[in-house]
């Protein structure tokens, strides 16, 4: 293993080529730092790289006063040969990005530097820039099966893994059917007293997993919420024939009354 190379890194908003990696599975570790009068930034992680599947592994620390000043970096793989990039926030001032060891990967540290990447051929994949004051930042790409993993490089049979809460203002779940098939006149619903007879011996509603499958398979957000409204609307049901049976005895107590009050007025004359 190699180590104890660096070059200065400016904050020129151009990218800066760091290594190059072909054949082998190959790694970097590196450090990064550069400071402003107000805003001192540090950076240090290990970039794994298999070329073979085509995937890039990252694990970073970072430490400074925001995250603006972070390093960002890039992966182009060309086939048999890929490249590793870096590039420092605009503005900042000229850093140290010094390689601490490497293994398999042939070092070039800032001798070719480009402001736009998207015209170098292969598959491009420029990652985020990383996050202030993170104790651990992993991703790993697989670009030739189109996975991406956040926090773990186990898949599965995921496109997307992550390991940790995900944040969003909106999701949308593509569904390849919904439960509006409830109120079609040809479907039946048990009545209540089967329905009361499943749960005493099951335990949970029916078409809903229980709590087994839940732990042991997860849930399918899109399946999930069609068999939650598919009790909804059949509980609407329910109470659509609830209230009409409400109705026709509301219709037939008044009837009584009527019947006697009459019987009472006769009585009395």
């Amino acid at each position: 293993m190699s180590h104890g190379q660096s070059f200065n890194l400016p904050g020129d908003g151009n990218w800066y080529l760091v290594a190059t990696m072909g054949g082998r599975h190959a790694e970097i570790e590196y450090t990064y730092n550069q400071t402003t009068s107000h805003n001192p930034s540090i950076s240090s992680g290990k970039i794994q790289f298999i070329n073979s599947s085509n995937s890039l592994t990252q694990y970073h620390w970072t430490k400074g006063y925001a995250s603006w000043n972070q390093p960002q970096f890039a992966l182009i793989n060309k086939g048999s040969l890929s490249e590793i990039w870096v590039k420092a926030t605009v503005g900042v001032n000229t850093g140290g990005f010094n390689i601490t060891g490497s293994q398999y990967a042939n070092l070039v540290l800032g001798a070719t530097s480009d402001s736009n990447l998207s015209d170098n051929g292969g598959v491009l994949k420029i990652f985020d820039k990383l996050p202030d004051n993170a104790h651990t930042y992993t991703g790993n790409i697989n670009l030739a099966e189109g996975k991406l993993g956040i926090g773990t490089t186990t898949f599965g049979s995921h496109k997307l893994a992550v390991e940790g809460s995900i944040g969003a203002r909106e999701i949308k779940v593509e569904a390849s059917g919904w439960s509006d098939f409830v109120f079609a006149k040809d479907y039946e619903i048990p009545t209540l007293e089967e329905l009361e007879a499943y749960i005493l011996q099951n335990q949970h509603l029916p078409d809903i997993p229980n709590e087994t499958e839940i732990i042991e398979n997860g849930v399918n957000l899109g399946e999930m919420n069609a068999k939650l409204l598919q009790k909804i609307e059949e509980l609407t049901l329910y109470l659509i024939e609830q209230n009409k049976q409400n109705k026709a005895q509301q219709k037939k107590i008044e009837q009584l009354e009527q019947k006697v009050a009459a019987l009472v007025h006769k009585s009395k004359g």
